[in-house]
């Protein structure tokens, strides 16, 4: 087969399937942008062809896959400068309950049930839908629910508290092997982890895991026994 028609076929079938994963709706999407998940699709069927089928030369699956990382990246550029165009290839974010009011013309173009939306609501600590202040549908398909005041957990604002921010914590040590990611992610070095554990009295080799942030708070966890 030319090259020609492969690229064309690869470039067909990329459309084509962002078409479709478009119109059924981002139910289907889960966590992935369209254009990820058709990408993740293509390269795994391609990738099995040479394997499963012997006469297929590697080259004509080597040279699909460079072809769909080029339209990847491309594409990912082009929506960088241009967001306008997003909307034609990525969902928007659906709000479902407004101001307390269930919007069931949105729910109906969702094709989301009102048991599947409770279910989702029960997940998130609230028993009922009026309890609900406002739900959106992200475009990664995650339902977010926001409660009305009355339902909502109280803050350490309406405590009158005033607690002390605390830095993330990361991992800086475990399995035997510092983390060098983690400890600069918290301006630390592994002598500063080392003067630390030693100043605790810890052994580094007999934890599992040890986290830290940059206010130098450590959470270590012993190994379990063999």
């Amino acid at each position: 087969m030319p090259i020609s028609a492969i690229l064309l076929r690869t470039l067909a079938v990329y459309v084509a399937l962002i078409t479709t994963m478009r119109l059924m709706g981002k139910r289907q999407i889960g966590e992935l942008e369209v254009t990820d998940l058709v990408t993740t699709l293509l390269l795994s069927e391609i990738a099995a062809l040479p394997i499963t089928d012997p006469d297929i030369p590697l080259f004509n699956a080597i040279l699909p896959m460079a072809v769909l990382l080029l339209l990847e990246v491309l594409s990912s550029l082009i929506l960088v400068r241009l967001p306008r165009l997003k909307s034609l290839v990525s969902a928007k974010p659906t709000v479902i309950v407004q101001n307390g009011r269930l919007r069931q013309k949105a729910l109906a173009s969702l094709r989301i049930s009102v048991e599947e939306l409770m279910g989702e609501i029960r997940q998130q600590g609230l028993t009922g839908l009026g309890q609900v202040d406002c739900a959106i549908l992200e475009k990664n398909g995650k339902l977010t629910v926001l409660p009305k005041p009355l339902y909502a957990p109280p803050t350490a604002k309406d405590l009158g508290l005033s607690p002390k921010a605390e830095g993330l914590m990361h991992v800086v040590f475990c399995n035997r092997t510092y983390n060098q990611a983690g400890l600069l992610l918290i301006g630390k070095d592994r002598a500063w982890l080392d003067r630390e554990a030693k100043r605790r009295g810890l052994v580094l080799e007999e934890l599992f895991c040890v986290t830290a942030n940059a206010e130098g708070k450590l959470y270590w966890i012993q190994k379990e026994d063999e």
